[in-house]
């Protein structure tokens, strides 16, 4: 019965006389949970009449609860946007728009915004700049810091949650996977999902310990948001399920990430996530980002395939959600590559450049284990961190056998981690190439993705550092006397495409530094496209 009065009540609004204000033309949307007709002026947004288990709108009470949710909770991120909720009613036969009679529906009246200000119609048009986006990093990053923490910190539910949302989604989108997805890729999605959630229980909850599970916006989207006259305004927040927007701040931010990737804009993501960690001091987010974008391109999967089963869809419109929801399955898959494959983090280059702050300050954020050349050359030597082993030895410590010694032990050391599933940083100058190809057939052997990450510095920076540690006990040999012979070693890298080559200044912030490594690092066309093993949920692989 309320299926068919909710046609009834489409029906009607379908004409332009049923609104009580001027009206040339109305346009329909059809979502899976929602009616939307645009007035020109105005939009109505009715709920359908469906329970689809993570919301519920099959009676009309609840419609009207969740509509009322749907004005509070978006006015948080819009201005004079979200307006009221008006009644549907039936008076003698006929349906009117707040008129008298027997309330029938209720819809979300919004003022509606020009099609041409959404983001997702901006970037088709490239019409967006780098700086409009540094706005909507920053506009959402204070978002974040002023939105309530969640009650779940209360609960201790972080990983419960997350654990069965995505449990929920593979389990809604299995019975039409054969028909719709490539049932191996699918599979590899699902395996890699469950294992790091499996592998990865403390990194989930310690978020919830330090509350960046908050009351989020739970759909952030390209068409969400619009660039307006009167500033960024983000509408259709998640109304109908509270565990559904009460999320890791990074999970609502790798919503938009991931849809900008879809978009074929990751340049424009990296503009807005720069400018959230900026804000937010909030680089451990990396540990979870490729893991959360990754889930919320199966979220997209999963309602494209529900959209797929509506008898609603002409062919054309089935064709085109069909090849849409392959893509957030490419996308799933090569996120899922990112957190399931180790990675070799080689930091390098010409001593006194900064390479062991780096090394360290990354070691502690994506929590991995870090191995410096000094420290397993001195050990092979036996000798103490602090130990001169040029004093001591000579040349001995330093000759072509020693560093050929030395940096066989620090592969072989990379290669345990590597075999246990676990990423590893190498802090090493790799002056010359051959080492570092012994790196490339490292990753090619183990199936790792390997990421130089170059550190480089004016001459007269490495200088007064080299000239510091003359008074200052370093665990590195290198002293001023030795720059010239250094720099004349140092071999100019020569080679790209089989490794991720990220060049930094290390003149800059430290903390600038390491968001510019994370962010290039991060982005799907910094993974190499080979082919993914068919991943099971018990095996402990990650990348992080």
């Amino acid at each position: 019965m309320n299926n068919q009065i909710q046609q009834q009540v489409f029906q009607a609004m379908e004409k332009s006389s049923f609104y009580p204000h001027s009206v040339s033309n109305v346009r329909q949307l059809d979502t899976h949970i929602s009616k939307v007709f645009l007035t020109g002026r105005y939009v109505y947004k009715i709920k359908k009449s469906v329970d689809l288990g993570f919301l519920d709108f099959s009676s009309l009470e609840k419609r009207r609860y969740y509509c009322c949710r749907e004005i509070i909770l978006n006015r948080r991120l819009t201005h004079d946007t979200y307006l009221d909720v008006v009644v549907i009613t039936l008076n003698k036969g006929v349906i009117s728009l707040g008129g008298k009679g027997t309330p029938i529906e209720y819809a979300v009246r919004m003022r509606q915004l020009n099609d041409s200000n959404a983001l997702q119609q901006m970037i088709k048009a490239g019409d967006i700049n780098k700086m409009t986006m540094v706005s909507l990093g920053r506009m959402l990053a204070r978002f974040y810091l002023q939105t309530p923490e969640s009650e779940l910190l209360h609960t201790g539910e972080g990983w419960e949650n997350i654990d069965a949302a995505c449990r929920e989604n593979f389990r809604q989108v299995e019975a039409c996977s054969q028909t719709f997805l490539d049932k191996s890729i699918w599979e590899t999605v699902k395996g890699a999902t469950l294992s790091f959630l499996k592998n990865h229980h403390p990194y989930f909850n310690h978020r919830l310990k330090i509350g960046k599970i908050r009351d989020c916006h739970g759909d952030l989207r390209t068409d969400h948001i619009y660039f307006t006259d009167t500033g960024i305004q983000i509408i259709d927040c998640i109304e109908f399920n509270d565990t559904l927007r009460h999320i890791d701040v990074i999970s609502d931010l790798a919503f938009l990430l991931m849809d900008l990737d879809f978009n074929e804009a990751p340049h424009l993501g990296d503009c807005v996530l720069s400018e959230f960690l900026r804000h937010t001091n909030d680089v451990n987010a990396f540990l979870m980002l490729a893991f959360y974008k990754c889930y919320r391109a199966v979220v997209r999967c999963k309602v494209n395939c529900i959209l797929l089963q509506s008898p609603g869809l002409s062919k054309q419109e089935k064709k085109s959600v069909h090849l849409d929801t392959i893509k957030y399955l490419d996308l799933a898959s090569q996120y899922a590559l990112q957190f399931f494959r180790p990675g070799i983090w080689v930091v390098c280059g010409k001593p006194a450049t900064g390479k062991s702050t780096i090394a360290k300050r990354m070691s502690t954020v994506l929590g991995i284990k870090l191995i410096r050349s000094d420290a397993v050359r001195k050990q092979i030597f036996s000798l103490g961190p602090h130990e001169n082993g040029v004093e001591i030895f000579g040349k001995t410590l330093y000759s072509s056998l020693a560093t050929s010694l030395t940096y066989g032990k620090l592969l072989c050391r990379a290669g345990e981690e590597i075999e246990n599933g676990r990423s590893v940083i190498l802090d090493a100058t790799y002056s010359e190439s051959k080492y570092r190809r012994e790196v490339l057939q490292l990753a090619r052997d183990k199936g790792a993705n390997p990421i130089f990450i170059e550190c480089t510095a004016q001459d007269e920076i490495i200088k007064a550092r080299l000239l510091n540690r003359q008074f200052h006990p370093s665990i590195s040999d290198a002293r001023i006397d030795d720059f010239e012979k250094l720099t004349a070693r140092y071999e100019r890298f020569r080679y790209t495409g089989e490794a991720l080559h990220i060049r930094v200044n290390t003149g800059l912030p430290l903390e600038d530094i390491l968001i510019k490594i994370l962010i290039q690092a991060f982005r799907i066309d910094a993974t190499p496209l080979v082919d993914i093993p068919q991943i099971v949920p018990n095996m402990s692989h990650d990348r992080i």
